[in-house]
């Protein structure tokens, strides 16, 4: 059998592809060992039963990706790279009128929305939403949706319809990877142990990582409010973000008059910037505090690398290191965000929050499964994630051998709110052939994950493997809102 295609219909096979889909942790007994530890020929073949069961199922219930699928003649796929032309660009999270937002057209917004989720969105009444904030928690107390919005660094807030089904496995693998160790079976207190959340965030929001919170809350906490600990304790306003990205994007073209808000937003500008102006102080106390209060206390620290590396410079300098409890945990990523960081700022925050190792992931919101970066340096995937590196220049799938580097696409085979399938704006390096010293069989992503767009000078168009005719019908009919 190749690593690439399996012929004809497996039951067994299928039945594990189901297991996979239904209930991934409890399949593999909860077990970061075992979950790694798949074979990579029994790996292929499972996930290509996975896409095509998923693809069946969702054809008909996700309308863009039937669109897509129908203009290509796409019914099933006989290897994995035929799935490769249903991968849609992460940008389609954002292809929405701009100007919907501004007019508070909640109802139409509702529509592109339902055309990009399995989920019946015909019951949700949008009418009478004043707010974006408004409309997401309508969505969010009336259907499966827990809506995950990005923080719109590029001038356009994206609205991924993530399901709270979504958000429980992403927190589950978090920590289902972070707190085992990879070769020994789970204990009962790596399971059930309830452990210090520690978020130098708001407590609760839209924004992936606010949102995530309240999940984790339940996952290491086991729901104990003592238990989580937030520096903002108040919701971060997803209006305050847009208004903040519409300032940023008419900033950047030098016309702050085209800050295309409703004036009722626009008056809570400084309410914005003040929050910003303390942000930073705010961060650090709450550290401080933090230190004190969980002396001795099991913790899991979660933020970003350039978060967390000022805030542990900053305390070496005044001789301040944490004492938590061994098997205390602190993760971060988000990458380098344009700053150069030391060589060894790993060991920086590791000697400052008193831990093993810092804990680096690789992830997206359109992905429910966080990679954990390994003793060697590589981000290993979840089995039901497939993985895709495309060609930058045509989109098409590079080969499954050897050493290759193209743009990261994956299709997660867990996703409920949506299809699964996405094409990021990463620059990624897998070794197909190779093995990691880990002993993890997973495949592996290089830690050297780059930004096209930082690469190509702030812009990356891009190209994804779906005919181009077939991608254009998509958006359109994606787009199409009237009436």
């Amino acid at each position: 059998m190749s690593v690439n295609s399996v012929s004809g219909r497996d039951e067994a096979t299928e039945r594990e592809a189901l297991s996979w889909l239904d209930d991934p942790f409890e399949h593999f007994g909860w077990s970061t060992t075992r979950i790694h530890s798949v074979p990579r020929e029994e790996l292929a073949a499972v996930q290509l039963a996975g896409i095509n069961i998923k693809l069946e199922q969702r054809r008909g219930q996700i309308k863009v990706l039937e669109k897509l699928a129908d203009a290509q003649g796409i019914t099933s796929c006989a290897d994995l790279d035929a799935a490769a032309p249903l991968l849609l660009p992460h940008n389609v999270y954002k292809s929405y009128p701009v100007s919907l937002l501004s007019k508070q057209r909640f109802d139409k917004l509702t529509d592109w929305l339902a055309r990009l989720t399995p989920h019946d969105l015909s019951q949700v009444d949008p009418s009478g939403c004043t707010s974006i904030d408004e409309w997401l928690t309508r969505i969010q107390s009336d259907t499966p949706l827990d809506v995950a919005t990005s923080s719109g660094s590029s001038g356009t807030l994206s609205f991924y319809p993530k399901s709270k089904r979504d958000y429980w496995l992403t927190t589950q693998g978090m920590r289902v990877q972070l707190v085992q160790r990879f070769g020994t079976e789970p204990t009962e207190a790596d399971l059930e142990e309830k452990i210090h959340v520690v978020l130098p965030m708001h407590r609760d929001g839209h924004a992936l990582a606010g949102r995530t919170g309240q999940y984790l809350k339940h996952v290491f906490g086991k729901g104990d409010e003592d238990f989580y600990h937030t520096c903002f304790d108040f919701k971060a306003s997803t209006d305050l973000m847009w208004l903040a990205a519409r300032v940023r994007a008419a900033a950047a073209k030098g016309d702050m008059s085209q800050v295309d808000a409703t004036p009722q937003l626009l008056a809570r500008r400084a309410e914005w910037e003040e929050q910003q102006r303390k942000m930073p102080d705010q961060m650090r106390a709450f550290i401080e505090r933090i230190i004190d209060e969980l002396s001795g206390e099991r913790v899991f620290a979660m933020g970003t690398t350039t978060l967390f590396l000022p805030l542990a410079m900053r305390g070496a300098e005044q001789g301040a290191r944490a004492a938590f409890a061994p098997g205390s945990l602190v993760s971060g990523g988000g990458g380098a965000k344009g700053i150069v960081l030391p060589d060894n700022y790993e060991q920086i925050i590791c000697d400052f929050f008193g831990v093993e190792r810092f804990e680096q992931t690789y992830g997206m919101t359109e992905m429910n499964s966080l990679s954990r970066m390994c003793e060697h340096g590589r981000y290993h995937l979840m089995p039901w994630v497939v993985p895709y590196l495309l060609d930058l220049e045509n989109g098409t799938p590079l080969p499954r051998t050897g050493v290759r580097t193209g743009r990261a696409a994956f299709l997660d085979l867990t996703h409920d709110g949506t299809w699964g399938g996405i094409v990021t704006g990463d620059l990624a390096t897998i070794d197909w052939d190779g093995h990691c010293a880990c002993g993890r069989t997973s495949i592996a992503i290089e830690r050297s994950v780059q930004r096209l767009s930082e690469l190509q000078g702030g812009d990356d168009k891009i190209t994804c493997a779906a005919q181009p005719a077939a991608q254009a019908e998509a958006m359109d009919f994606l787009l199409n809102l009237e009436g």
